[in-house]
């Protein structure tokens, strides 16, 4: 009878390492072609059509609304009537859209492709963001992370890829960017329901031990943790935006401002890992609240410390902010158990819109006071942000994410 305990305390605390990268991947390959997407625009709008900088912002605007801030409504469906098919469907949509943007010859027929591929990808993320959860078992912060690393590592190299397209064959490029996503969206059909499967044991295994997903936890807490999300994508993302003028305006050249813009997104992905793996040991939101804490420091040494070391100091604090990432998305499925879609939609759509809308608004600062003094006033809002966590009640309801010590992973 103990030995049986045993075993089976064991397995509830197992994850399938190998669902987790079908789902990594299924959302590295749909964020591959959102990261084509601002380049294309800018291809399409300016380069091509001759139009002006607001329509290429409008246009930036529909795929950001239609990728992003409708998450949720898509993540509520997916709780109630998810399918695994949803998520090979999504990244077709996604990869069928960006594969025809190139062969556009109006402005209307951009914004349609735009919202069509957009809505595949708030699709996607909802349905793999519950996947996560539910195969991820006790290690839901590491599965989360590792979700979302596949995202990054797509997200980054897409830019790279449309770019060598474009400067060789031009617009109808796409249609060769879109070959390596098919195929992806084949492995999917092949893969996904294995993984269904999985996650459907694993939720019958914790049901059947009294582990049911119980009811909602508190509404304050859950718009805490997005609007917290929300600020640590506005710090995020005005640095990416804004280093480039603060490197030139101190004689780097625009090659060099690239390759720190490149480097603080790509070293994130340590920030990404660590979060998931720090808050399964330690707890979501007291290793949230001192990565967001010690970020500040980081971020404004930047502007201290002589240049070498505060470029050092930059990338540690792009590490710092990751880390938030993983945890922030944990604690929210874990307070809303009952919908794990509608939480990563919130974490991943909405906080992410809002913070990139505010970045926009941060253009007027640029103007007003330039890119160093607006950057130097955002390198402390990652305090507000660590406040937000530390407003969130300690008490979470029993769910997926409950930290326990890690078992071995099976796959």
């Amino acid at each position: 009878m103990a030995r049986a305990t045993a075993a089976s305390a064991a397995h509830e605390g197992s994850w399938s390492l190998r669902s987790i990268g079908v789902i990594a991947f299924g959302h590295g390959a749909s964020d591959f072609y959102s990261g084509m997407v601002p380049l294309l625009i800018f291809f399409l709008v300016i380069k091509q059509q001759h139009l002006s900088p607001f329509l290429q912002g409008l246009a930036g605007f529909a795929w950001y609304l239609t990728s992003s801030i409708v998450q949720p409504l898509f993540g509520w469906y997916s709780d109630t009537r998810g399918r695994w098919w949803f998520l090979p469907i999504g990244v077709l949509l996604t990869v069928v859209a960006v594969g025809a943007i190139g062969f556009t010859h109006s402005y209307g027929s951009l914004l349609f492709l735009l919202c069509i591929g957009g809505l595949g990808s708030a699709i996607m993320h909802p349905e793999a963001g519950k996947y996560a959860a539910q195969v991820g078992s006790r290690r839901h912060g590491s599965a989360i992370s590792i979700f979302q690393i596949g995202g990054q590592i797509g997200y980054g190299i897409g830019p790279v890829v449309v770019a060598a397209l474009l400067a060789r064959f031009g617009g109808p490029a796409t249609a060769l960017a879109a070959i390596p996503g098919m195929l992806a969206v084949a492995a999917l059909f092949w893969t996904m329901p294995h993984v269904d499967e999985r996650a459907r044991e694993d939720v019958r295994r914790r049901e059947g031990r009294g582990g049911a997903a119980g009811t909602n936890g508190s509404t304050f807490d859950v718009a805490l943790l997005v609007g917290s999300t929300g600020l640590r994508y506005l710090t995020t993302a005005a640095f990416m935006t804004y280093l480039p003028n603060v490197l030139i305006g101190r004689g780097e050249t625009l090659l060099v401002a690239g390759q720190v813009v490149t480097a603080f997104l790509l070293i994130s992905n340590v920030g990404l890992f660590g979060g998931g793996v720090l808050g399964d040991r330690l707890g979501h939101r007291a290793v949230s609240f001192v990565s967001l804490t010690l970020a500040v420091p980081a971020l404004v040494g930047f502007f201290a410390l002589p240049p070498t070391l505060g470029l050092l100091s930059l990338l540690v604090g792009g590490v710092l902010l990751a880390v938030q990432n993983a945890p922030g998305v944990a604690l929210t499925q874990a307070l809303m158990p009952r919908n794990l879609g509608m939480a990563l939609g919130l974490m991943n759509g909405v906080a992410f819109g809002v913070g990139s809308a505010l970045v926009a608004l941060l253009g007027m600062q640029v103007a007003r006071i330039g890119p160093a003094g607006t950057l130097y006033g955002v390198a402390f809002v990652p305090f507000v942000a660590a406040a937000c966590f530390g407003m969130v009640g300690r008490r979470r309801p029993a769910g997926p994410s409950t930290p326990a010590r890690p078992a071995k992973a099976s796959t």
